[in-house]
């Protein structure tokens, strides 16, 4: 916290008795920390607020096109349709970002493990959103989604059988891992493919068309939150460090 001016300047021959001029601040970065810490919290409060409203903002773009399609095709909501197909699309790039988030970042133990065990599950949920036989030749298609299926069996069971070695790490932080911003995401989309259910069951007294474009659109929602949990990554803020002013 020191600053040093050079005062030798040729026209000020009674100065050049000092060559140094030591000036010292009488505040110290200790006493800007408290306003750093509320800086930084503040700071962590609005990105996820921001975060926040450009999720909300991007399901009710994704609800509204979903309605214009179906006013203008109504079979957009049939099996292996335009909705469907969407899902599928952003399930299996949900899985593409975090299994790239697991193996590509610096985090190791739990925070690696809860990135595959998402990414399997969002692959999962592909396989079951998309009939993969029914998209070109029955025999080629076919074979294809029965090695897929049997290639995620086998990856679950593996993923499995590692947490079941880890499970006491597992539940002393189960409270951290169910805060992690991917974690919640990932919670919520789970809770629109829910609400979906009782429109593909028909529990309600509207339009059956209706009704499926209801299941439909939430588990198109569902899935983007799935894309969004993959490509978030953890909320954190360093302390913003504030230089002391000098005089």
């Amino acid at each position: 916290m020191k600053n040093r001016l050079n005062l030798s300047h040729p026209h000020t021959p009674l100065l050049q008795n000092f060559p140094t001029l030591e000036l010292r601040s009488p505040y110290h970065l200790s006493d800007f920390q408290p306003f750093s810490l509320e800086l930084m919290s503040y700071t962590s409060k609005i990105r996820t607020l921001a975060l926040t409203f450009f999720i909300v903002g991007l399901l009710a773009i994704s609800s509204s096109l979903s309605f214009e399609a179906w006013q203008l095709a109504p079979h957009v909501t049939a099996e292996n349709a335009l909705l469907e197909l969407a899902q599928g699309g952003f399930l299996l790039l949900a899985a593409m970002f975090q299994g790239l988030r697991a193996f590509n970042s610096h985090d190791s133990g739990l925070k690696r493990d809860i990135r595959l065990g998402l990414a399997l599950f969002a692959f999962a949920l592909f396989l079951r959103e998309v009939d993969i036989n029914k998209l070109g030749d029955r025999a080629t298609w076919g074979a294809l989604e029965n090695i897929l299926r049997a290639s995620a069996l086998l990856m679950m069971l593996g993923f499995t059988f590692h947490m079941s070695r880890r499970i006491k790490s597992f539940i002393a932080n189960i409270s951290k891992i169910l805060l992690a911003p991917t974690v919640v995401l990932s919670v919520l989309a789970c809770v629109l493919y829910a609400c979906g259910w009782p429109f593909d069951r028909e529990l309600f007294n509207i339009d059956k068309g209706l009704s499926k474009w209801f299941e439909e659109t939430l588990e198109l929602n569902a899935c983007l939150l799935f894309l969004c949990a993959g490509m978030v990554g953890n909320i954190k803020t360093v302390v913003v460090k504030i230089q002391a002013p000098s005089f």
